[in-house]
Order: C-alpha cells, then structure tokens, then sequence
C-alpha cells in the first residue's frame, strides 16, 4: 500500500461524504485507516460521516492524539474539534464544552474584527446614499437564501432544490465577483462599484451573474455569505427571491465556535468576534430587506423544522409554485453537498436540529457572563 492509494481512498471517502453515502464512505475510510491509522484527513472524514458511541477505537486514537502536546498547536485544535463532536455525539456536554475551547485556543487564525467593522459601517453609508436602480427580470428567475453559516441554509436549499421546478446551484461565488470593480489593491471594489453605479454597470453584473447558469429552470443559489450582497440582488433580480435563514443568536454564535470550518469564517474562532461578526450580518440584512419589499422571507430554522409547509408556501406562491411534497423529504434529494451540514440535512427534518444547543447554554453563559 502507498500513499497515492492512500489518496485514493480518501478522494473515495469525501465524494461518499457528499453524496450522503455514508456505507460507501465508511468502506473507503477502512482502507485508509488500514494504510494509515493516524490520518488526518481520515479522522476528519470519519468524524463527520460517524455518530460515535462509547467503545469507538477512533475515538480512542483522537484522545491519544489530541493529548500529544509535541503536535503542532493547528494540528491538535483540529483533533480537539473532532473531539468535542466525539463528546457531543455521546451526549458528554462537559467534556465536548472543554474540547471546544480548547480547539479555538489553539486555533491560529487571526480576524481583523476593527477593519471589518469599518469596511461594513463604510459599506451600509454607501448603499443607504444610493439609489435603488433596477433592471427588467432576466432568466433565470432566482432564489438566493443567505444567512450566517449554521442557521439552516443547507436544509432551506436541499428543501427546495427538491421542486422539480426549482435547481438548487450550490453555494455560488459570482455574486461577489460581478458586483467588484477592478481596482488597485489600496480600493475596496464593492465600495468602488457602488461609487461608479449606472446601468450599464449593473447589466454587465447582471450579465456575468448569470453566465452559465440554464435558463430553464428557477436557479437557486445558496451561498450563505452573500448577505454582504444582498442589497444588489433587488437591483439585478427584482423578481428573485431572498431567503435569510435565522435561528437564535447564541445558538447560532456556538454552532460557528465548535466547528472548525477549514477554510473561511475566520471570525469564528473568537466569541466576542464571532457575535461581533453576528450582528454586522444583521445590519447588512436589515439593509437589504428593506429594499426588497415582499420577495425578502426572514425563515427561523425554528419555524422551518417545525412546519416546513407553513412556512415556505409564502415563497413558492411569489414564484407561482404550489408545494410539492418532495420539499418534505430533503434526505432523499440526492446530489452533492460539501458543507458541514450533510450529516444533519442527510437525516431529513428533525425539529431537534434546532434546539441541541440547549445544552450547552448554561455553560456558555457562565463562560461569558454578557452574552446577550
């Protein structure tokens, strides 16, 4: 055995993970492991695909390594947040509360929190002194549902993408990109759009969104991270609708603080920040609703896991869609989802996603006494 089947397996394991096939990934994991039991990205993919039990021997191998105090600082913060979805698995709320602090102590990410918020306050000044331009409907009609990360987008996206009438795209990076202006490094391209919007400016952005994207079909784009856009969107796709996916405030802050996300949302790692971060998305929404009139839907993963028919009717009837009972039954859209969430969303809609936070509150209250 060597490395590159080593490779192997875990490419097999990931696209398993994706596609929901936790069988197939677990297969593909035992190979690896069989190369290479301490395999980083081995763990990493058998932690998400895994709800441990007692008696787990990875469980045993993560404890052996996490404690190594000899490993790099990022590596052990990556085994200790393996460690508390270990705990939290089991229902040891302790002890994955601890492996939590932990993994975001050693954590080596750093987040320029002051530049942010002056970059976001320069921002919303902007969009307020700016007209509210907008274009014919194009096609695609669209749905863009953004939201902080861990506040439901994965399940409000795979919900939807299950109408035969509607495409889920994914979490796409071109609204960002069409709406930045070509610039020195020392300009802020989306402050620089803004400063120069005609248009003609906003058809081209129009026009370079929508590239590549069929144009039989209701689109749907799930890029959580687009609220920081979403005052544009009634300004390129008046008729699009925008879905802002919510939950409690806290319950959303700690389910960013114990993942380790990989790449992005450096933010994350930091509890003041994190909140910090929290409420700049709500300033930016807050923006963009009010410009989008009816077609803004603010969705509480609460309300959506509750009673999903009640509380998406109101979007497929702006679209002209009557509800399909394949909205119900997300676990059985299939297709590719390379986010955190596809464990949960692969369980289909369970009202406890919403509410396992509960208890980790006392915890996170006695930690940081002002959180609101």
């Amino acid at each position: 055995m060597t490395q590159t089947d080593l490779r192997s397996h875990l490419a097999r394991a990931e696209a398993a993970l994706n596609a929901g096939d936790f069988d197939d990934c677990h297969v593909a994991l035992d190979a690896a492991f069989a190369i290479d039991p301490g395999s980083l990205a081995a763990l990493w993919l058998y932690t998400h695909a895994t709800p441990y039990r007692e008696g787990d021997p990875v469980l045993s191998r993560l404890v052996t390594f996490a404690a190594n105090t000899r490993l790099p600082d990022p590596l052990r913060s990556q085994l200790h947040f393996m460690l508390a979805k270990a705990y939290d698995d089991m229902g040891k709320t302790c002890e994955s509360f601890d492996s939590v602090l932990t993994a975001n102590r050693l954590h080596e990410t750093r987040f320029d929190d002051a530049g942010t918020e002056r970059l976001t306050a320069a921002l919303i000044e902007r969009v307020r002194a700016t007209p509210l331009v907008q274009l014919s409907p194009a096609r695609p009609r669209m749905i863009f549902v953004i939201g902080m990360p861990r506040s439901g987008t994965s399940l409000t996206a795979q919900m939807l993408g299950a109408h035969p009438a509607i495409t889920n795209m994914g979490e796409r990076t071109a609204l960002g990109s069409a709406l930045a202006r070509p610039l020195p490094a020392d300009r802020q391209p989306h402050l620089a759009f803004l400063e120069t919007l005609s248009h003609a400016s906003l058809k081209r952005a129009q026009t370079t969104y929508l590239e590549g994207l069929p144009t039989d079909t209701i689109a749907l784009d799930k890029m959580p991270e687009n609220y920081v856009f979403a005052w544009a969107i009634p300004m390129l796709f008046p008729d699009a609708q925008i879905l802002h996916l919510t939950r409690d405030r806290t319950a959303t802050c700690w389910s960013c603080f114990k993942n380790d996300f990989r790449e992005g949302h450096a933010y994350s790692y930091d509890w003041t920040t994190l909140q910090n971060h929290y409420d700049r998305h709500l300033a930016l929404t807050d923006l963009a609703r009010a410009r989008a009139g009816d077609n803004w839907h603010r969705v509480r993963l609460e309300d959506l896991t509750r009673d999903p028919r009640a509380t998406l009717s109101p979007v497929l009837r702006n679209l002209g869609l009557d509800w399909d009972p394949a909205l119900a039954a997300p676990e059985t859209a299939g297709g590719d989802m390379p986010t955190l969430s596809k464990w949960q969303v692969r369980q289909g809609i369970d009202p406890r996603i919403a509410g396992g936070w509960r208890a980790y509150e006392p915890l996170i209250r006695a930690r940081w006494p002002d959180t609101p």
